[in-house]
């Protein structure tokens, strides 16, 4: 399939659609080699990924779902929310945290460093796709606690991006999708 095909025609996939299928780790490991070549300002290279496959994804979705509970109040606690921190890492195959590595030291500055993270996403979403994986981005939860920056062993200063859940489908990963608007409306020319 060519470039711009899979650009608009790839799709978010929420792991309820998901099959039981194992995705072999060399597959995700080529995906995660291509998050290796996005662009980034002087090299620095701050994308950093924690995957989980097997019983580890037991032990993540225990974690988000006990440091939920911990964390809301009483009367906020919701046992819905609760039961899907729970539940929903187990639909997937293998989850990927992304974190973007905030380099004190360095002398770009760390938004830079936020958009080459997401840039290294950007290649992982369209190099699964090629690959027929779902990957659902995610967020939510305690995504952005301290807590969780501690479980994936960083420091308080870097930053979680966000959890992909990959999978197989049944679901048409590559079907054309819509936009709201066209281009039109997001481009000034001068």
């Amino acid at each position: 399939m060519e470039l711009e095909t899979i650009i608009k025609h790839r799709r978010n996939i929420k792991p309820q659609f998901f099959t039981p299928d194992i995705i072999p780790d060399q597959e995700i490991k080529d995906i995660l080699e291509s998050a290796n070549w996005a662009p980034t300002h002087g090299f620095t290279e701050p994308w950093r990924f924690v995957v989980f496959s097997g019983s580890s994804r037991q032990d993540f979705a225990t974690f988000q779902s006990d440091t939920y509970r911990s964390k809301v109040a009483p009367e906020s606690f919701q046992k819905i929310k609760y039961d899907k921190l729970l539940s929903t890492p187990l639909l997937a195959s293998h989850i990927i945290a992304v974190v973007a590595k905030n380099t004190e030291h360095s002398k770009i500055p760390f938004l830079e460093e936020i958009v080459a993270v997401s840039c290294s996403v950007q290649n992982i979403l369209l190099s699964a796709a090629e690959k027929n994986i779902a990957v659902h981005w995610t967020t939510g939860g305690v995504t952005y606690s301290d807590e969780m920056k501690i479980y994936l062993g960083f420091e308080k200063k870097d930053t979680i991006l966000g959890f992909l859940y990959l999978g197989r489908s049944n679901d048409k990963i590559n079907q054309k999708g819509n936009r709201r608007s066209g281009m039109e409306n997001k481009i000034i020319w001068k």
